[in-house]
């Protein structure tokens, strides 16, 4: 056996399992390491086979055999010349334990690198009070915080927020590990903790909270006062400590959650640097106690209510530059489904994120929409902050998005924006679309899941054809809906250039039926007329590229804004009410779509600016679809009789 080939193969499998260990989980180490030593021993194996001193007579003696001229070789490069023994028991014995000593300190240097767990055995503690009367009332007051912090500790919805204002999403959570710290009894629990000092145990932060007690609070809803405390239960050394003040006892416990998932966020390498919160978690904290804030789903005013208390909340938090990007991309959301005031101040926080977080790609489509939308000729403009937009332009100029734009804005007075300015704006959400087309193609996903560990969660889903597609279909009918716009203000000369406009043409056929009104207006488009098939058809995931379906919700709504700006400057040749019918066709697509992430469509679609000339113009079919969404969102409303 060669020794430089020996050892140029033990080099490579202790680069690789380094390298696994630091990109990767623990349990992907174990199964790097184990399919390393499956291949090593049947390798050793094969060797004893066909390179036998004597005839075999196992495959245990074959196995022997291979794994001393193994040894043999590795040894003999280090001291040439000389006569290599073969180990006996005692040399195989430290050769073993030697092994076992390796991995063990490559599992202890992967686990460093592991965002801890969570012990919170030390909050069933029970608290001392002091307080003679109230010592009952106290005691009380604990358990229920307790209660509280185990409910809202162990999730944080912080890493892949909806793509559209007022939608939710089931799996977008950056889970805080948790532990409860309970050790076995007997020879059992002799064994475990011994293998506990042996081998390297995860990393722990175990977690204390004392509810400071005053006479003067009568009940949980006076401000309350607790003590949060993180601490390492190996060593016992204090971490981080902090008196946090509530207005409730409710507050208090989002409060504590947040303090402490800003600490297992920032020790997390797995948690994308727009969900960790650079501030005491008070940001985290807020963002918790908006989601609580909810209203009677069957009622418009109490779900506005809930809106505008939600709104309240998070503007505490989110104008700090220290602010967690998930935090400013909520109140952007609400800042867009509440008024057609608010895109400016939603574009000037989406262009803060795009300042701290480059790769926050969500907040990037988010972006690019907002810029679409204020260069819409029919935004209302009568009460736009002009300096919130000269602020959030300088952003963008920063950013390289967009080219000394921030000059172009006046001091407000003027009845709508330049053209010039317009085109500024359709072509950074152009670009930035593009940038964004290119981040969801297969290579850069794979690429990015194993390169960037703290994206890898984020990017997992988009591995699957059908997520990757439904996200990357709304883009690139995105950039329909820009070509659009920019064709309409400056004529299809100074339209970019659409990539893939195939595919893009067989998206819009497979919503709306067909793609020859944007043929009209942008020349080259191409002209898709595919069979009539069901909604469940059209849905489906496309394995071959002249598949006329898409799995994407945010598609067809996009589909919808580009026919809707094509019905408010429609062509000679073409019918209104037949643009008008595939707006309310592909809104429908969207809707009836399973993956739809719009809580209530009625409200983002009654307040979107891009359907603005259809609302306004009262067209009878848009107006039959809006009020049927609407009598779907709040049944309860439409129960009641007419006054």
């Amino acid at each position: 056996m060669n020794s430089c080939l020996a050892w140029t193969v033990f080099g490579a499998v202790t680069v690789l399992l380094g390298a696994v260990g630091y990109h990767f989980s623990l349990r992907t180490l174990r199964w790097v390491a184990f399919v390393a030593a499956l291949a090593t021993v049947v390798y050793i194996t094969s060797y004893g086979l066909t390179h036998p001193v004597q005839k075999p007579g196992s495959l245990t003696g074959a196995f022997a055999r291979g794994a001393d001229t193994l040894s043999s070789a590795l040894i003999r490069l280090v001291s040439p010349g000389h006569h290599v023994p073969v180990p006996g028991r005692i040399g195989w014995l430290i050769i073993v334990v030697l092994l076992v000593l390796g991995y063990r300190g490559l599992e202890a240097w992967t686990l460093h690198r592991q965002a801890p767990c969570l012990d919170v055995s030390a909050l069933t503690s029970d608290q001392q009070d002091n307080a003679g009367k109230h010592a009952r009332t106290g005691e009380h007051k604990h358990d229920r915080l307790v209660e509280e912090l185990k409910f809202r500790l162990p999730a944080v919805e912080v890493r892949m927020p909806a793509i559209l204002p007022g939608g939710s999403r089931s799996g977008g959570l950056a889970s805080i590990a948790e532990a409860t710290g309970v050790t076995g009894a007997g020879l059992a629990g002799a064994i475990i903790r011994f293998f506990g000092m042996v081998w390297p145990n995860p990393p722990r932060i175990q977690v204390q909270a004392w509810l400071e007690w005053t006479p003067e609070q009568a009940s949980s809803d006076d401000v309350t006062r607790v003590t949060v405390g993180l601490a390492d239960p190996q060593t016992g050394a204090s971490i981080a400590s902090k008196t946090l003040a509530a207005g409730s006892l409710d507050d208090a416990a989002e409060a504590v959650a947040g303090y402490v998932a800003r600490h297992i966020f920032a020790r997390d390498r797995t948690v994308p640097p727009w969900s960790t919160s650079a501030t005491d978690g008070a940001d985290l904290a807020a963002l918790l106690r908006a989601r609580q804030e909810r209203g009677y789903p069957e009622c418009r005013d109490n779900i506005n209510k809930a809106w505008d208390n939600q709104i309240e909340i998070l503007e505490g938090v989110a104008r700090s530059n220290l602010c967690a990007g998930v935090v400013r991309y909520e109140l952007a959301q609400l800042y867009e489904l509440t008024g057609t005031r608010r895109p400016v101040e939603a574009l000037l926080l989406h262009a803060a994120n795009r300042e701290q977080y480059p790769r926050f790609y969500r907040g990037r489509y988010r972006l690019a929409m907002s810029l679409e939308m204020l260069a819409n000729p029919h935004f209302e403009l009568s009460e736009i902050d002009f300096a919130a937009l000269k602020k959030a332009l300088q952003i963008l100029d920063r950013c390289q998005v967009t080219n000394n734009v921030a000059s172009k804005v006046g001091d407000g007075g003027q009845a709508g924006l330049p053209d010039e300015l317009r085109r500024c704006l359709l072509d950074a959400a152009w670009q930035e679309l593009r940038e964004i087309e290119q981040y969801l193609t297969r290579r850069h996903i794979v690429w990015g899941s194993f390169w960037r560990r703290n994206e890898r969660t984020v990017l997992r889903p988009y591995l699957q054809p059908r997520h990757r597609q439904a996200f990357h279909d709304g883009v690139c009918v995105a950039k329909l809906l820009v070509a659009v716009r920019q064709a309409q203000l400056f004529g299809a000369e100074k339209v970019g250039k659409l990539h893939h406009p195939s595919k893009t043409a067989r998206i819009a056929a497979a919503i709306s039926g067909d793609s020859t009104d944007f043929k009209n207006l942008l020349p080259g488009f191409p002209d898709r007329r595919p069979k009539q098939r069901p909604v469940t058809a059209r849905l489906r995931t496309r394995r071959w590229r002249w598949q006329c379906s898409t799995p994407s919700w945010p598609a067809a709504y996009n589909l919808a804004c580009a026919y809707a700006a094509l019905a408010a400057r429609p062509d000679p040749k073409t019918s209104l009410d037949s643009l008008v019918r595939k707006v309310v066709r592909s809104l429908e697509f969207a809707v009836c779509n399973p993956q739809c992430e719009m809580e209530r469509p009625s409200e983002w679609i009654g307040n979107d600016p891009d359907f603005g000339s259809l609302r306004d113009g009262e067209n009878k079919y848009f107006t039959a679809f809006l009020n049927d969404q609407r009598t779907r969102d709040y049944p309860a409303e439409a129960s009641q009789p007419s006054r």
